[in-house]
C-alpha cells in the first residue's frame, strides 16, 4: 500500500456503549487507522472523552460524535420495541442531519460498521447522493432471523430494506461464511464476488502475565438468541457449594437484568453486574478462574460468532463452552484446548469441576489465538479496499 485512503466509518455501536460487539468495532478500527486516516461517526456518550484515552488504544482518529436527544435515549432504554431492523432505527435522522453536512468527496470509502442493521440505512442515503465505495458489515442475520420474532408487518418491511442496502452495496463483510451464506440465500443476486470474511479480532498486543491464583468464574455477554442461563446458574450453585473458595460473577445486558429479576434473587450466591468499560472488562477476564461461553442449542448457531469469543482467548484462560450444536464458536474453544458440554445441569457440573481441577495445567493454542489479531485482520482488509481503490 503506497498511500492510506481517506475512510468514512459510521457505526451505532462503540464504546463507551459498553457491549463486546461495542468493542470489537473498536478493535477493527483501532487497528485499520494505521493503514487508512479514517473519520469516525459514533453516538456521543457522556464518558466518551475517558474511553478514548484508555490504555487499551492508541489509535488517531477524526471522530465527530452524535449527540442522542434525550427522548430518543428514552424510548431505547424502554422495553424492547418490535423495529426492523433494529430499535436503533431512532437514530437515523439525527445521524442523517450530522453527516449531511460533512464533505464526503474527500473520502475514498465509507464503512458501516454495527451490530445494528439501521447504520446501513445511512450508507445507502450516502450511496444514493455521492459517488462513493461501500462497504457494509454484518453481524448477525437480519431478514428471517431465527431468533427474532416475527412481526409480519415489520418482517415486509425488513425485507425490502435490506434488499435495497445490498442493491447499491458495493462490498458486503461478515465474519463467517455461514452468515454471508445466510444472506446470498436471501438476495436475488450473487453476493459472493463482492462479499468477503473479516472475523471478530482480538487487540493488537497482550502483555498478560498468566498466573494461577485466580478463584472466580465468570460469564460476559447477552442472555439472547436462544441462548439458556438457568442450567449454567443451577451448576454454578453446586460448584460454589463444594468450593467455597471461589466465587462467580456475571457480567449481562440491562435487558437481561431488568426483565429477570426474580431469576437473580433466586441465585443469590451468584453476582450479576451490568456491562462495564472496556478496560475493566479486558482486566476481569485476565482474571478469571474460568470463563463461560453459552451457545445456542439450535443448529442455526453456526451463523453467530460471539463477539466476546476472541477477548476470552486472549485471557488465556481456560472456557467452558456450554451447547449441543457444532458451532463456529464450539470449534474454536476446542481447539484452543477448552471444554464443551451439552445445555443441562450435570454436565456442566461435571465440566466445571474438571477445569477447575486441570486450570493450572492449562495451556492456550497461541497460534490459534495470535491469528485473531486486529492487526493482521485489519491489514489484510486494507489491502482489500486499497485494491478496489486503486
Amino acid at each position: 500500500m503506497k498511500k492510506k485512503l481517506n475512510g468514512l466509518i459510521i457505526t451505532y455501536c462503540y464504546p463507551p456503549y459498553n457491549s463486546p460487539e461495542s468493542f470489537v468495532t473498536k478493535k477493527l478500527i483501532d487497528a485499520m487507522s494505521e493503514y487508512c486516516n479514517l473519520t469516525l461517526v459514533k453516538p456521543c456518550f457522556e464518558n466518551s472523552i475517558y474511553e478514548n484515552r484508555g490504555k487499551n488504544f492508541n489509535s488517531s482518529l477524526n471522530e465527530i460524535n452524535v449527540e442522542i436527544p434525550g427522548y430518543v435515549k428514552t424510548l431505547l432504554n424502554m422495553k424492547r420495541l418490535p423495529l426492523r431492523p433494529d430499535r436503533f432505527l431512532l437514530y437515523y435522522p439525527v445521524f442523517k442531519k450530522t453527516i449531511s453536512k460533512i464533505n464526503i468527496e474527500k473520502f475514498d470509502f465509507m464503512m458501516t460498521r454495527s451490530q445494528f442493521h439501521s447504520t446501513h440505512l445511512l450508507g445507502l442515503y450516502l450511496k444514493k447522493k455521492y459517488k462513493i465505495k461501500w462497504y457494509a458489515h454484518f453481524s448477525d442475520p437480519w431478514y428471517k432471523s431465527p431468533v427474532q420474532r416475527r412481526v409480519i408487518l415489520f418482517d415486509s418491511l425488513s425485507y425490502f430494506i435490506q434488499s435495497q442496502i445490498f442493491k447499491y452495496t458495493d462490498f458486503n463483510m461478515f465474519p463467517l461464511e455461514e452468515l454471508k451464506n445466510y444472506f446470498n440465500k436471501q438476495i436475488k443476486k450473487d453476493i459472493n464476488k463482492n462479499s468477503f470474511i473479516v472475523p471478530h479480532s482480538l487487540k493488537k498486543k497482550n502483555n498478560i502475565k498468566i498466573r494461577n491464583t485466580r478463584t472466580t468464574i465468570r460469564f460476559f455477554g447477552k442472555i439472547y438468541a436462544g441462548r439458556k442461563i438457568t442450567n449454567t446458574l443451577i451448576a454454578l450453585t453446586k460448584t460454589l457449594q463444594k468450593n467455597k473458595e471461589l466465587s462467580a460473577e456475571f457480567f449481562i445486558d440491562d435487558d437481561f437484568i431488568n426483565s429477570s429479576g426474580e431469576l437473580i434473587n433466586e441465585f443469590k450466591n451468584i453476582k450479576f453486574f451490568k456491562y462495564i468499560e472496556y478496560d475493566k472488562y479486558i482486566d476481569k477476564l485476565n482474571d478469571s478462574l474460568i470463563l463461560i461461553l453459552i451457545d445456542i442449542d439450535e443448529d442455526f448457531g453456526n451463523l453467530f460468532f460471539q463477539s466476546k469469543l476472541v477477548d476470552y482467548l486472549q485471557s488465556f484462560r481456560p472456557i467452558l463452552h456450554v451447547g449441543k450444536s457444532l458451532t463456529y464458536n464450539k470449534k474454536i474453544i476446542i481447539k484452543n484446548n477448552g471444554l464443551s458440554c451439552y445445555n443441562d445441569s450435570l454436565k456442566i457440573y461435571n465440566s466445571l469441576n474438571y477445569l477447575i481441577k486441570n486450570a493450572k495445567n492449562f495451556k492456550p493454542n497461541f497460534k490459534l489465538i495470535n491469528s485473531f489479531s486486529s492487526d493482521i485482520i485489519a491489514k489484510k482488509l486494507a489491502k482489500r479496499i486499497f485494491k478496489e481503490n486503486s
